[in-house]
């Protein structure tokens, strides 16, 4: 099994490389050139997406039968929407703040690895996917909107303190980070709501978890996520809240984003993930 997912592991090492030197960067330029950071990452995304293709090739369909398969598309997410992204506004020492959490990230979904938890519905439905894509997308961006806190709150701090040193000078200003704050959960918070609708389609069409679908730790959590990331909206555009309570709302919607997607698992939530023989899984997710 560990020899499926080398490209997986190769794909780890080369953002750790990238984080490594976009820190590396900032604090030892003449050491570590930032192009460095950036052919690393951009060799570990190609490397991650043909091993999602592979993971797809062998299931014959999206590469989520497991939670392993689903983390590791949620972050191939994550570094395809930093991608476009940067290609659009050059986002000036992002990756210092993204690719560290990508990186930890990235281990931490190889300990899912082994299938503990397999999908027990059909891949085929509709829904299911109109329901996962859009929820993926947002998530991704959340990610980096969390990564713009943490970068908004360390230049906050090099301010307060006036340690204007090379980290002072390599982040963006307090304005500009914010701005793209708000331009990232504006664009998640639209795919969350169209993925939770969806995925409400989903549930109640399929009977996925019963009669009291509404009670499910998973969907809770994602109602609450939903809740957090409206009230970032509502501060934003009614109260014109900015600055350091946006970035701590923000972080505190990430970590209940990543919360709901791996931790209610442990609470005992299976939603579509069950413990059962690789025989009745492909049984079941082949269902045309």
């Amino acid at each position: 099994m560990i020899m499926t997912h080398i490209p997986f592991i190769i794909t780890i090492l080369l953002y750790f490389v990238s984080s490594v030197w976009s820190i590396g960067s900032i604090i030892k330029p003449i050491f570590f050139t930032k192009k460095v950071a950036k052919w690393s990452m951009m060799m570990g995304f190609f490397i991650h997406s043909g091993f999602l293709v592979f993971l797809g090739l062998e299931s014959g369909n999206i590469p989520i039968t497991n939670v392993y398969e689903s983390f590791v598309s949620l972050l191939w997410c994550v570094l395809f929407v930093y991608i476009n992204l940067d290609y659009l506004y050059k986002l000036p020492s992002l990756d210092t703040f993204l690719m560290p959490l990508v990186t930890a990230l990235s281990i931490w979904a190889l300990t899912f690895d082994g299938g503990n938890l397999l999908i027990t519905v059909s891949l085929q439905n509709f829904w299911l996917v109109a329901h996962i894509i859009p929820i993926f997308i947002g998530y991704a961006a959340f990610t980096i909107s969390f990564s713009l806190s943490v970068m908004y709150l360390t230049q906050q701090r090099q301010l307060k303190h006036k340690l204007f040193g090379p980290l002072f000078s390599k982040l963006p200003s307090l304005e500009g980070i914010d701005k793209l704050m708000w331009k990232t959960i504006s664009f998640g918070f639209p795919l969350l709501t169209l993925g939770l609708v969806f995925g409400t389609f989903w549930v109640r069409t399929q009977d996925i978890l019963g009669e009291q679908w509404y009670l499910d730790y998973k969907v809770v959590l994602g109602l609450a996520t939903w809740l957090i990331y409206a009230a970032l909206l509502h501060m934003r555009l009614v109260a014109s809240f900015h600055g350091t309570r946006i970035a701590l709302l923000t972080i505190a919607g990430f970590c209940l984003v990543l919360f709901t997607f791996i931790g209610t698992f442990f609470m005992g939530s299976k939603h579509a993930f069950q413990r059962v023989s690789e025989q009745t899984h492909n049984e079941i997710v082949n269902i045309r």
